[in-house]
């Protein structure tokens, strides 16, 4: 447990501290002055004042804010126009830069982290004509759960036909009828193994994945393909939660229980799946905020592009009403996917291979040593 709680401590601190650097470094360039700059909220446990900027560290470490100087939108009825050093006074283009520049740090962070683990441990290959059938897990609830199959076996015969590559083990699991009869490979030793028809429950799955191959790229590749990286899973993020509303369907959401679920998991795993998901949450914590929600930075960013594009700024009484609005719409969100983080978690649907292991729990499958 305590384990799990500094592993969600580390994990998000340099989320939230880089968002927040991100808005201190664009309100330094801008000219706005920042009262406070906290990481965390709650009781300060440490300050220090240079200059105008009080820096702080808070009692809760999940995290922060910078505050700039002066309110976002200044008073209509104001007697006197904001000062030039405040947030109010800066053109459109210097508050927008400012509300946007938090989440571009987060892409940063992400692009980073991805590029030095791509250097690290090399490109993932995707061809699987160039993957060798070797597996990488074996799911629970699918026919492989019954084989003694292992982390680093490799798949060499299905059916008599002879298995190359990751390919040809696809396409051999699809073309399948009946029973299948396997070879695979254990270092020196060779087993045999077979898998009734009614183990697959009418579906081609074995329940295997790939074991990943990486090949090793230069410097300046790497950081290609950190960025890419970033451009990648927004995309994919992004082309999912549209599928999904487009076929009227629930998205599948994560909320602070499954966020920690998955910090929890990951630092039991490896260091590089733990620094891993610390880029793949900066990711999700810069796109997130630049959705155009009232009270989200994508929110405010609209607001600047208005001001932008007519020269002025929506009135007071509309720019409270959409603030209300955006709260109450997070409400809903984080209940809903919290909602979805309980029900995923804690009240898992039973595969179809798990009711029919159930319905007849005798083992239908084989296993024979052929070779030592």
């Amino acid at each position: 447990m305590l384990l799990s709680i500094i592993a969600v401590i580390v994990v998000l601190s340099p989320i939230v501290i880089i968002h927040e650097f991100g808005h201190y470094i664009a309100c330094r360039l801008t000219g706005i002055r920042v009262n406070e700059f906290a990481f965390g909220f709650g009781k300060i446990l440490w300050h220090k004042k240079v200059g105008d900027t009080d820096y702080q560290i808070r009692a809760i470490p999940f995290g922060g804010f910078v505050e700039p100087a002066g309110p976002m939108f200044h008073p209509q009825d104001a007697k006197e126009p904001p000062k030039p050093y405040e947030f109010a006074a800066k053109k459109w283009y210097a508050k927008f830069f400012m509300v946007v520049n938090g989440a571009l740090f987060n892409y940063l962070l992400a692009a980073l982290i991805f590029g030095v683990l791509i250097y690290i441990k090399g490109m993932p290959e995707t061809d699987p004509v160039k993957l060798p059938a070797a597996v990488g897990t074996v799911a629970d609830g699918y026919p492989a759960a019954k084989l003694d199959l292992k982390e680093g076996d490799v798949i060499r015969q299905i059916n008599g036909a002879v298995i190359n590559n990751w390919e040809e083990l696809t396409k051999s699991l699809a073309d399948r009828k009946g029973d299948l009869h396997l070879t695979y490979q254990r270092g020196a030793e060779t087993f045999s193994a077979t898998v009734k028809e009614a183990d697959f429950n009418g579906k081609n799955v074995l329940g295997v994945t790939v074991m990943p191959v990486f090949s090793a790229v230069p410097w300046w590749k790497a950081a290609g393909l950190g960025f890419y990286q970033c451009w990648y899973w927004t995309e994919y993020s992004l082309s999912s939660l549209w599928k999904s509303i487009s076929r009227k369907k629930a998205p599948e959401l994560a909320g602070p229980i499954g966020i920690v679920n998955v910090i929890h998991h990951s630092v039991h795993r490896s260091l590089f799946d733990f620094v891993f998901l610390i880029a793949m949450l900066s990711v999700a914590v810069g796109m997130f905020n630049l959705f155009p929600i009232p009270i989200l930075d994508g929110g405010y960013a609209l607001v600047y592009l208005w001001e932008g594009l007519t020269k002025k700024l929506p009135t007071e009484k509309m720019l409270n009403t959409a603030v209300n609005i955006g709260l109450g719409f997070l409400i809903l969100l984080v209940i809903y996917a919290s909602y979805s983080d309980i029900k995923r978690i804690f009240f898992k649907p039973k595969t179809a291979a798990v009711q029919t292991a159930e319905a007849a729990p005798e083992n239908t499958s084989e296993k024979t040593n052929v070779q030592d």
